[in-house]
């Protein structure tokens, strides 16, 4: 009974991937299926389909239907693909997974595993955006990472149909440290446009964008430090809270953050926009980062190992794009009287470059070039 749900649900996903992206018309184009357990990640996909012109299909995991996905399985646990669970799946879909010319997956590498092990020899594009062999330790019901895993994501580096991408430079670098070298090419967030204010804000209606600075609500802001109230102390007007995606920002006179991670999605919806962003300099983020609880992930690596040129805050690549502040002084000083419309502008230039290139080396991982 199983079986012929999943079967039933494969044709309905089919059918509805077809009308979606015309493939009934006379063209044939690259039919793709995106595995993903990020909602970022399922959208920056469809946009770079739509502007490639690619047949797209895309598994949100966590949206699938309970049980759909492994057999057995729902939550968080689906993270962890260990080698049984890698077979429950490719054993339920093999049939649905081999009518694509490609096969993607982002966010965590480990759902490569189904089609590694498995000898899937067509097109399989490995977007690594979150550590190479992540696990949800919470949740972890089976031996994973293994051996066997790291094996297969080695003799992957070495197949001609496998690619492997990073979300940003760490993640090279991240899978070296641990005996595998997946290359060094690079493709970051680019299919990001511009959007109309949302018809529902989460701003406060008394907030006045144009005069105000967005500080994004995470630890560092919220649990580090009272960060809006050292922004007022500083006379910095500043909103931190909840808000309704990156359009309900772009009117806000700058973001302020304090780095957390080596990248995050939001930093190239908000470049998309044009919105000048502030952050530590490196020398201040050191400061910051060896005090109290500041919160940044694989923090010893990137302060003892000197690693900032990996981090897409600090990269040569994106410097003209931020801000950099050496002391809550200076930040006080470089919002009052710095050209703002400037830095915009700079911005703008900036993505349209990084969209081109970005753009170009996914049209080459497709072979559409």
């Amino acid at each position: 009974m199983h079986k012929l749900l999943v079967k039933c649900l494969h044709l309905t996903l089919l059918l509805f991937c077809s009308y979606k992206q015309g493939v009934f018309a006379d063209q044939n184009p690259i039919k793709v299926l995106h595995l993903t357990f990020h909602k970022g990640c399922a959208k920056e996909v469809e946009g770079i389909a739509k502007e490639l012109s690619l047949s797209l299909e895309t598994w949100y995991i966590p949206a699938l239907p309970p049980r759909f996905f492994d057999g057995i399985t729902s939550g968080n646990a689906l993270y962890n693909i260990g080698h049984e669970r890698a077979e429950r799946i490719w054993n339920l879909h093999r049939s649905y997974f081999e009518q694509f010319d490609v096969i993607v997956t982002s966010d965590t590498a480990p759902l490569s595993r189904i089609f590694l092990q498995n000898g899937f020899s067509k097109k399989l594009v490995i977007w690594i955006c979150n550590r190479f062999d992540y696990s949800d330790t919470e949740s972890l019901d089976c031996n994973f990472p293994d051996e066997e895993y790291y094996s297969l994501f080695e003799k992957a580096t070495h197949q001609t149909n496998v690619s492997i991408i990073a979300y940003t430079a760490f993640e090279h670098y991240y899978a070296q440290s641990k005996g595998i070298h997946t290359g060094s090419l690079i493709i970051a967030p680019c299919s990001v446009d511009p959007q109309e204010d949302p018809s529902h804000t989460a701003i406060p209606s008394h907030i006045v964008k144009e005069n105000t600075f967005f500080l994004p609500p995470y630890h560092n802001e919220l649990q580090y430090i009272d960060f809006s109230q050292l922004c007022r102390n500083l006379k910095i007007p500043n909103y931190c809270g909840h808000y309704n995606g990156s359009a309900d920002l772009k009117r806000f006179k700058g973001i302020i953050h304090l780095p957390y991670a080596w990248s995050n999605l939001a930093l190239f919806e908000n470049m998309a926009l044009g919105i000048p962003y502030f952050v530590p300099s490196r020398t201040f983020f050191i400061k910051l980062a060896s005090s109290g609880n500041y919160f940044h992930t694989e923090s010893y690596t990137l302060l003892n190992e000197n690693l900032f040129d990996l981090s897409e805050w600090y990269s040569p690549e994106n410097q003209e794009a931020f801000i950099y502040f050496d002391s809550w002084d200076d930040l006080k000083e470089k919002t009052e009287s710095l050209p703002l419309d400037e830095q915009r502008e700079k911005i703008r230039n900036h993505w349209n470059h990084h969209k081109e290139v970005m753009l170009s080396r996914w049209e080459t991982v497709f072979k559409i070039k």
